[in-house]
């Protein structure tokens, strides 16, 4: 019998006492029920945003790590120029813009424009483009000094014009100003522009002081730019002449907007959240750590300093809290309030003594828990009010009321129930589409306004599988051509992301470069470490030179990042040249390469020692060549074909390799590639993928 005709049956046997009881215990159930799920959607969601937050800031703590090594090895080409130019004979220089030039609309350079990319702010706070040169750089003598004692070293800065055009046109908008300064009184910068406030001199500037006093490159605690008044953090280093004695100071300025990326991370959560940089500085020269806090958001830095742009928090505020909690931690989450209202604090460290933190308010992330004790408590106030209601009736209409209203509640109710269910299965398309003329409309009103929120918040996990795409747009989209070579390669990987790498760099018209890698360990940790070092490599080929010091430059920055770690990357890198039809090769750690000679049938293995990248940023790597022959053919591949084993555990090994090379040696370098993966799946039959496979093949044409 069911339950619309038992409910039926016993009201028509009973009478209000009975009604009133079974009244209030519904209600109390359904005000527990209600009390239970939102208590569980409360911890949940707790949870979920706790590790989404932690997530967030450290990816972000990653980008401005990245970020501030790729600006170090700009400033440290830089310093390899200055001392460079210092050294080399005076030469007749171009055209020299002095800043007072650029003040000076007759006497300014033609191409001077508004910069976009670099606003200058005004007493009232205002913002407004300032007028630079991306063809001139300019120049400036420091009070005191006279201009015919100098006029050699303007000359021979004058040899810096290339690389800083260079390095701006590489870093882009992450870049501000990029400049350099000499003992004898003499500052070049880069962009071209005026606006220098009277009697200035950079060696009297933070960034020229510290990185004198220190000897090696640093980055300084915020300050305001002298020319536009914005926030910047510096990074500098001195450089010095033959004699060993310094010659002066570069330096690179970022601006603090660039750092904190606040609207992007405001679009992942919402516009009430709050991103700072806390960060401490030796307080005076007393050797006393002060704590300071920097932000995009005007209102929460009421105590603003005018000169430096920080907050100084007092000793007993939520950011004191928070560092104290930080303190030998990496990264995490605390609950804590800020400024009185209730909030997540999520924080990672981006190197000693600076931390990103993101600060979200709890009323912002937990509206569902909320509405969902609502939309119970809203559900029993309306059967509460239904049944008084049919207490009243139930002696004269008991009959005719009592079914109607039974057939409908419980019908309805196994609807509410139903789509419950389906919601809990994933489907965020269920929608209450039935009205009822009373309170309990306001249920299925909540439901629906429910469902979105909640798929809203959880799509925020979705978003993580744009990794995959950008993995994926980091590997060749096409195989290269190279007069006299026939060249393909491939990557399958064993999750959505891995951390094999290869690619082709064209040098050179006559020089073609081809890297494999092999980062330790497999998933998104391996994909970005891979993506590190990809960017890395790029940037260190774009500045040309041999393949040892590329990959001793590429090691020294992968082994800072992973020191403590215990991650590493496998690496084998060689070019190709056509008009020698030469191979010249760099291993780190990586399998030697096979060589086979279609005449001889024989196989060699391109050799040589090397350590695997981001182990030890002293190793000293060596570059081994050899002359191709016509037929033969190279394979580059990672360890994961060989180590490949089937279901009975057999290894698939290098001879079984080296088989398939010899059968397919006619074949051209794409087809022999789609043989060696066929002839992987069927060893491997139902047995999962467990590491990823990467693989190229060079064939050296007739």
């Amino acid at each position: 019998m069911k339950l619309r005709w038992k409910y039926f049956i016993v009201l028509l046997m009973v009478s209000l006492v009975p009604l009133t009881i079974v009244t209030w215990i519904s209600q109390k159930a359904s005000e527990k029920l209600g009390a239970s799920i939102s208590a569980k959607a409360r911890q949940t969601l707790t949870e979920t945003v706790s590790r989404e937050m932690v997530f967030a800031t450290e990816n972000y703590a990653m980008i401005t790590r990245r970020a501030k090594s790729s600006l170090e090895l700009g400033l440290h080409v830089l310093v390899q120029e200055a001392e460079s130019a210092l050294v080399q004979p005076s030469v007749i220089p171009p055209k020299i813009y002095f800043a007072d030039d650029f003040d000076d609309s007759q006497a300014a350079p033609k191409d001077l424009a508004p910069s976009m990319n670099h606003m200058k702010m005004s007493k009232d706070g205002q913002l407004s483009p300032k007028l630079v040169s991306y063809q001139n750089p300019n120049f400036l003598v420091a009070p005191g000094v006279a201009l015919e004692d100098v006029n050699t070293d303007i000359a021979r800065l004058t040899r810096l014009i290339p690389a800083l055009k260079s390095i701006v046109h590489e870093f882009g908008r992450e870049l501000f100003w990029i400049y350099a300064s000499l003992e004898s009184g003499v500052h070049i910068s880069y962009p071209g522009h005026g606006g220098y406030p009277a009697g200035y001199d950079p060696r009297e500037r933070p960034w020229y002081i510290r990185a004198k006093k220190k000897g090696s490159i640093l980055w300084g605690p915020p300050i305001v730019d002298a020319t536009t008044k914005q926030l910047t953090f510096t990074v500098s280093a001195p450089f010095h002449r033959p004699d060993g004695s310094l010659a002066g100071v570069a330096a690179i300025d970022v601006l603090i907007q660039q750092v904190l990326l606040e609207s992007e991370i405001s679009a992942q959560w919402s516009k009430n959240m709050r991103s700072f940089l806390v960060g401490s500085e030796d307080h005076l020269g007393s050797g006393e750590k002060r704590l300071w806090v920097l932000t995009q958001k005007q209102d929460d830095a009421i105590d603003k300093d005018l000169n430096t742009g920080r907050v100084f928090p007092q000793a007993n505020s939520e950011f004191n809290n928070l560092i104290r909690y930080a303190e030998n931690r990496k990264s995490g989450y605390i609950d804590m309030p800020y400024r009185g209202v209730d909030s997540f604090w999520a924080f990672a460290g981006i190197f000693p003594d600076l931390y990103f933190v993101i600060v979200v308010p709890k009323s912002e992330v937990m509206d569902l828990p909320e509405n969902i004790a609502d939309m119970f408590s809203s559900y029993t106030d309306g059967q509460a009010a239904i049944s008084a209601t049919a207490v009243v009736l139930a002696l004269v209409f008991v009959t005719g009321i009592a079914f109607f209203t039974s057939r409908t509640s419980t019908k309805r109710v196994v609807k509410v129930v139903d789509a419950f269910r389906r919601l809990a299965k994933g489907d965020f398309s269920v929608r209450l589409n039935f009205r009822i003329n009373d309170e309990r409309n306001l249920l299925i009103t909540t439901f629906n306004e429910i469902v979105p929120k909640l798929r809203e918040h959880l799509s925020m996990r979705t978003a993580l599988g744009v990794a995959q795409e950008v993995q994926q747009s980091l590997l060749p989209t096409h195989d290269p051509t190279l007069q006299g070579f026939d060249i393909s390669g491939a990557s399958v990987y064993c999750y959505e992301t891995g951390g094999d790498y290869y690619d082709f760099i064209n040098i050179d018209p006559d020089r073609l470069a081809l890297v494999v890698g092999d980062v330790s360990g497999h998933g998104v940790p391996s994909a970005l470490l891979m993506a590190t070092a990809r960017a890395f490599f790029m940037q260190r080929v774009s500045m040309r030179g041999q393949a040892a010091e590329i990959m001793n430059d590429v090691n020294k920055q992968l082994s800072l990042d992973l020191h403590q770690t215990g991650n590493f990357m496998t690496f084998f890198y060689c070019e190709l040249i056509r008009s020698q039809r030469k191979v010249c090769w760099v291993r780190a750690g990586h399998d030697p390469a096979l060589l086979y000679d279609t005449d001889s049938g024989e196989f060699d293995e391109l050799k040589g020692h090397g350590l695997a990248l981001g182990v030890d940023y002293t190793f000293k790597y060596e570059e081994f060549s050899r002359i191709l022959a016509p037929g033969q053919i190279v394979v580059i591949g990672t360890d994961g074909i060989w180590e490949m084993h089937d279901e009975g555990g057999e290894i698939f090994g290098k001879d079984r390799l080296k088989e398939i090379i010899r059968k397919n040696a006619s074949a051209t370098a794409k087809e022999m590639i789609a043989a060696i993966n066929t002839s992987l799946n069927q060893f491997r039959g139902s047995e999962r993928l467990e590491d990823d496979i990467t693989m190229v093949v060079i064939k050296v044409q007739q």
